[in-house]
């Protein structure tokens, strides 16, 4: 009571302070510091701060006005840094803070001072149960006492807000996991002497069996396709856990914008309806894009998808793009998801298109088949089958002994691959790892070539700071020529330089080149980055990077004694689907030494 008193009249005298103050003049902050916090940091309590310091990098944009405000934000701030330290336990914290004007008069460094005083300390943790029978609250009792070591919550520890609700929230989803559909949880707080004795009242309530399904929202996708997706029957027991996979697994479809999976009561006590809502994404969508890269030049692409397609779950996607580097692309990609599992997926995939390089144009047309698994929703294998019909053109000034130069020929390979994917967020990830591995055999019956290639990658996040990320890539891949081929397919080799490679060469610049100093590729690769990554201001980001790589000829050639090494530094603008990305690099220890700038769309890695 006292405290609540405390603040009452804290909050009636800031609004006289804020109403009188209103007129005064205004400022811009060009610092904010903290001085006798000792429990909580100084990054800690700037999150909690609505003020923006005009810092450096706010000056470099000299067309914007600095924000200002009047003493009366500063009282508010103070008072929610107050807020702040009772939230984490501190009941008899206070913050004041002291203004420096600067030489122009116009700027000022804000110190708050801040007297956190004795924290509230948690004492005891009680847990009442209240259920119609004894046997319930054995069970419940029995179940608590297994999973108490694994709730955040501990006795002798600092209380804070977020662990008693956290708590509480746990307790929920242990007893929604284990049958009980409608728990209500209540908690009582006890301050004695600077201590706090938290007691959790329990209603479980009646555990909860399934009687019904019902499906509402689909028009074209029949419900019993979204009935194969569930592992839930009628009769079954209740569990919350299984609700949430049940969801991903009719989500992971394809065909739906929006999927829910709830319960409901059913006839009687203890009688539930699983009750799914879903939306069906649009019969027919289409998406265009337009970019330009200083490899592609102007990109065009258009994306069209149908859904259902012949019927079932299907779906189908043409993909249809324009640049220097490819005249015509174009990709037919029939989906069948849920082939013989729910989380397997079946792809269809006619495609035609042209490649232009400097060693070489390409003209390919063939089909694709893929059977992809998933493991779990981040991981996932997959076996593909490709023919695909080719006709090359060398450029004059290449002449490669066992190339069929201007002529067709086919290629008929098989592939098996695995990745896994725990980075976020989509397109400007910060945290987690993604690994991928890629074998290829080409030689199957009615194929020119025959040969055995790997690719491996593997990338890491590590988010320091709000504003600072730490991101590695290393790709390595090889390739040799089997059964009795004289040559590996000057198409498939591997190439290194270009914007997403070692930024200090150009597309496909690094590597064995011919003696008219003409990319030709080679047999064995290695290139790794790593690159700091810092944001400025709003969506404006900064990057320090080294690449290094290579390229040598022969799939046993690789020699890490002579990777190329190229520093550099760019600048990200990130949009809601990717970044627009400028970057300029030096090659290292290179004859030219020429700066090299990489305009593109997208994260490097």
């Amino acid at each position: 009571m006292r405290i609540f008193i405390r603040q009452f009249f804290t909050s009636f005298l800031l609004l006289i302070f804020v109403s009188v103050l209103n007129g005064q003049d205004e400022f811009a902050i060009r610092k904010i510091s903290f001085e006798g916090n000792k429990i909580l940091s100084e990054s800690m309590l700037k999150k909690q701060l609505n003020l923006e310091p005009y810092s450096f990098p706010n000056r470099l944009l000299f067309w914007k006005e600095p924000e200002k405000y009047t003493e009366g934000h500063l009282y508010q701030e103070a008072e929610r840094l107050e807020r702040f330290y009772q939230t984490e336990g501190f009941l008899e914290a206070h913050v004041h803070f002291e203004k420096k004007i600067l030489k122009n008069k116009k700027d000022i460094n804000v110190i708050f001072q801040i007297a956190e005083n004795q924290p509230v300390n948690i004492r005891d943790i009680r847990y009442t149960l209240m259920s119609e029978t004894n046997d319930n609250k054995k069970a419940i009792d029995s179940l608590l006492q297994r999973k108490i070591p694994e709730l955040p919550l501990r006795t002798g520890t600092r209380f804070r807000d977020q662990e008693i609700i956290e708590q509480r929230r746990e307790i929920i989803r242990l007893l929604m996991n284990h049958g009980y559909p409608s728990p209500e949880i209540q908690y009582r707080i006890t301050l004695v002497n600077s201590q706090a004795d938290v007691e959790y009242i329990i209603y479980s309530g009646p555990k909860g069996v399934f009687q019904d399904i019902q499906i509402q929202g689909n028009q074209h996708i029949s419900s019993g396709i979204i009935k194969k997706q569930l592992s839930i029957d009628i009769g079954d027991p209740f569990r919350q856990e299984a609700l949430e996979k049940n969801q991903k697994r009719v989500q992971q479809l394809g065909v739906f914008e929006y999927v829910s999976i709830r319960q409901r009561p059913g006839s009687n006590v203890g009688k539930l309806i699983l009750d799914i809502q879903v939306r069906e994404l649009p019969r027919w969508s289409v998406k265009t894009g337009i970019g330009y890269g200083l490899d592609e030049r102007l990109r065009l692409s258009a994306t069209f998808r149908r859904q259902p397609f012949l019927g079932h779950a299907r779906y189908a996607t043409l993909y249809l793009k324009y640049s220097r580097l490819e005249p015509y692309h174009v990709d037919l990609n029939i989906t069948q998801p849920a082939l013989f599992t729910p989380n397997s997926t079946l792809f269809l995939n006619p495609f035609a298109r042209k490649e232009i390089e400097k060693a070489y144009e390409l003209q390919r047309w063939g089909t694709g088949i893929t059977f992809q698994q998933e493991l779990s929703p981040e991981s996932r294998i997959f076996v593909n089958y490709t023919f695909e019909r080719n006709q090359l053109k060398l450029d004059k000034n290449v002449t490669e002994n066992y190339i069929p130069d201007k002529s067709y020929y086919n290629k008929s390979k098989i592939s098996l691959g695995f990745s896994t994917d725990y980075t976020s967020p989509l397109f400007f990830p910060d945290q987690g790892w993604y690994l991928s591995c890629i074998t290829t055999f080409s030689g199957l019956p009615g194929s020119r070539y025959h040969y055995l290639s790997g690719l491996s990658e593997f990338r890491k996040y590590q988010r320091f700071t709000d504003r600072l990320v730490l991101a590695g890539k290393i790709k390595a891949g090889i390739m040799k020529e089997i059964m009795n081929d004289k040559t590996t397919p000057i198409e498939e080799r591997f190439y290194a330089g270009g914007s997403n490679s070692v930024r200090g060469f150009l597309r496909n610049e690094l590597g064995p080149e011919n003696e008219k100093g003409i990319p030709v590729g080679g047999n064995s690769y290695l290139e790794a980055s790593l690159e700091l990554r810092h944001r400025i201001i709003h969506e404006f980001y900064g990057t320090l990077f080294m690449d290094t790589g290579n390229v040598w000829s022969s799939y046993h050639g690789m020699d890490v004694s002579t990777l190329a090494w190229s520093p550099g530094v760019g600048i990200r603008y990130n949009t809601p689907i990717g970044p627009v990305r400028f970057d300029i690099a030096y090659p290292l220890d290179q004859p030219d030494g020429q700066l090299r700038f990489h305009l593109s769309f997208g994260q490097a890695f």
